[in-house]
């Protein structure tokens, strides 16, 4: 009986390690990530998404200057070029380079 009762101790043991475990992991994950949000008028590139098959490995990644048109929701922008032309399709933060 007294092996059932600290088997179960020791589990208990086991699972709040892991938790503080998890936790510490969260916490260093989360420290490195960085959130970007722009606003309308904003200047800014965004990656490239065609591929780049004849340029070779040494072309740019990036394309623009755009300018943020539009706000959409959960982080997402519609573009327009300088003078002024919309382009179709909205962009995540992620694809956005700030100028």
């Amino acid at each position: 009986m007294a092996c059932l009762n600290l088997i179960s101790k020791l589990s208990e043991k086991a699972r709040v390690r892991e938790e503080a475990s998890k936790m510490r992991a969260e916490r260093k994950y989360n420290s490195k990530m960085r959130l970007r949000s722009f606003h309308a008028g904003d200047l800014v590139w965004k990656i490239r998404s065609e591929a780049r098959q004849g340029e070779g490995k040494f072309s740019t990644n990036w394309t623009g200057h755009f300018r943020i048109h539009q706000v959409a929701s959960n982080g997402a922008y519609y573009f327009e070029h300088l003078f002024g032309k919309a382009i179709p399709g909205t962009w995540n933060a992620s694809s956005i380079l700030v100028n």
